[in-house]
């Protein structure tokens, strides 16, 4: 039976609130921040309308790809597209997801901020270094287990999820990153330059002085890791700092994709989610500002 000091009810983690201590407990809180995106999009009008202009272009691009198409169902071909098209919203839309990050931060009640607009430039060469270091990392593991037919095929499989999941959640930490007034990009640049390496840069220097040989070639790549993962030091801390509230927001934004026609609005639910997350530890709600109706 668990002690009072942790009791806790579901729908009150629906509610905008600051995270609560006990490990079992941020956990649900971070799978429910899913459901505080969903919450706020039905209650507020402007944040719904720039929540759906992006999703409904990609949709409607969808469907005439799919009706144009022949074979499979229309389902079928829509959602085969809409992977294919995935990484694009991200880029072409960054800087409208970033205004949204910003009106959601106001409407939950968060102090005044500034979008991080980016020219388009930026965001290319960002997808480009993360898709880059998503591939790079699995790499190794699947050229070392794939000598192991079965076993080694789960293996790779199970770490390319996870290794997902974790770029999952930081890319929703980044992009409902916003300025403080008076901060601009090269001082967001400038924070993540004094930030420590990522956990994986780590692990990899550390095994560098333990493997017998070839320590120089994992040494090389964990710099080459950490050249590409500096644009999202900060974010990548936040999530091994608070491991136990990622895990839960990492397995709802995966249930989330899972689910058809409200993984349409995924992308604009996390970010809202991941806003009330980021305005939670950084602040508490302002008394004097309240959620915007």
């Amino acid at each position: 039976m668990r002690s009072s000091t942790s009791r806790f009810e579901v729908r009150e983690h629906v509610a905008p609130r600051p995270p609560p201590a006990a490990g079992f407990d941020r956990v649900v809180y971070g799978l429910t921040q899913p459901l505080v995106g969903i919450r706020l999009l039905a209650t507020h009008r402007t944040l719904l309308e720039g929540a759906l202009f992006p999703a409904g272009l990609v949709a409607a691009f969808c469907a005439v790809v799919a009706l144009l198409g022949d074979g499979d169902s229309f389902l079928h071909r829509f959602y085969t597209t809409f992977a294919v098209l995935a990484p694009l919203p991200s880029v072409v839309f960054a800087n409208h997801y970033a205004r949204l990050a910003v009106q959601a931060r106001h409407a939950l009640g968060f102090s005044r901020a500034a979008p991080c607009i980016a020219p388009l430039g930026r965001n290319i060469r960002r997808a480009i270094k993360q898709a880059i270091l998503i591939a790079l990392a699995v790499a190794p593991i699947t050229a070392l287990l794939g000598l192991v037919p079965i076993v080694g095929w789960l293996i790779v499989q199970a770490a390319a999820a996870v290794w997902g999941l974790h770029w999952i959640v930081v890319d929703a930490f980044d992009s409902a990153r916003t300025l403080r007034p008076g901060e601009t990009l090269a001082d967001l640049d400038a924070a993540a330059r004094r930030m420590p390496p990522p956990w994986y840069v780590r692990w990899l220097l550390d095994a560098a002085e333990r493997v017998p040989v070839g320590g120089s070639v994992v040494r090389w790549f964990a710099r080459v890791c950490d050249r590409l993962s500096l644009p999202w030091r900060e974010e990548i801390a936040l999530v091994e700092e608070h491991r136990a509230l990622t895990v839960g927001f990492a397995l709802s934004t995966a249930a989330l994709l899972a689910i058809p026609i409200l993984n349409l609005a995924f992308r604009p639910i996390v970010i809202i989610a991941a806003s009330n997350i980021l305005g939670q530890l950084e602040e508490p709600p302002h008394a004097a500002d309240p959620p915007a109706g």
